[in-house]
């Protein structure tokens, strides 16, 4: 169909790739997909739970004792990664020092989150640092509080997930958990290289992330 040898296949929800996959002869590949049951889909994911894992050590070893994670749910790969992040935070390290932890969902739609941030600005500067499960909504919350006054990192530490390039556009540079983009694509071209040579290749991948 199409003329296609295979497809990634990106962005979409489970429930998207039943269709195709049943009317479909053509093998393709996912990237992060989340599902219950993965019969006949080859997912490739990236383990959020160690990203934030390490989000999360990193934070405790600066000496922050309480922080703040945003995000817009608390489902599929962000309930992941905010898990992660807290088991890294709250890791015994010989400290006695009580560590506390909050979530904060926030609005979905851009121009509500503006005005929650507003209505919230007290609630978060009770923190000594925040946690976002995205590098969008990290740097948007930084440039938030930095037209309030307060200063990145010397006020508030903020870490975000994934350096996308936006990190290195804002000042400073965001701190954040970097994906191996390049070694997850080659994968995935390699996994439809056996599908197509009728391997039924591997039905879940999971990659790590590296703190940047």
């Amino acid at each position: 169909m199409w003329n296609m040898e295979g497809l990634v296949v990106i962005g979409f929800c489970a429930q998207d790739y039943q269709k195709p996959r049943e009317s479909m002869h053509i093998p393709f590949v996912v990237y992060d997909g989340y599902f219950t049951e993965t019969e006949k889909i080859c997912n490739l994911v990236i383990d959020n739970y160690d990203g934030g894992r390490q989000a999360g050590e990193y934070l405790r070893g600066l000496g922050h004792r309480n922080v703040l994670c945003i995000a817009d749910n608390y489902s599929c790969m962000d309930k992941e990664k905010i898990e992660g992040f807290w088991d890294g935070f709250a890791a015994e390290d010989g400290c006695s020092v009580e560590r506390q932890m909050e979530f904060m969902q926030i609005p979905f739609k851009r121009e509500e989150r503006s005005l929650f941030y507003t209505d919230q600005e007290d609630r978060i500067r009770k923190h000594s640092a925040v946690f976002a499960v995205s590098d969008h909504y990290a740097a948007e919350l930084m440039h938030f509080l930095q037209r309030k006054g307060m200063r990145v990192p010397e006020d508030i530490s903020i870490i975000g997930f994934d350096d996308t390039p936006l990190c290195r556009w804002i000042q400073p540079p965001l701190t954040t958990v970097k994906q191996d983009v390049e070694q997850r694509a080659g994968y995935a071209v390699e996994v439809l290289k056996q599908l197509k040579a009728g391997a039924c290749g591997k039905k879940e991948s999971k990659f790590r992330f590296l703190l940047w």
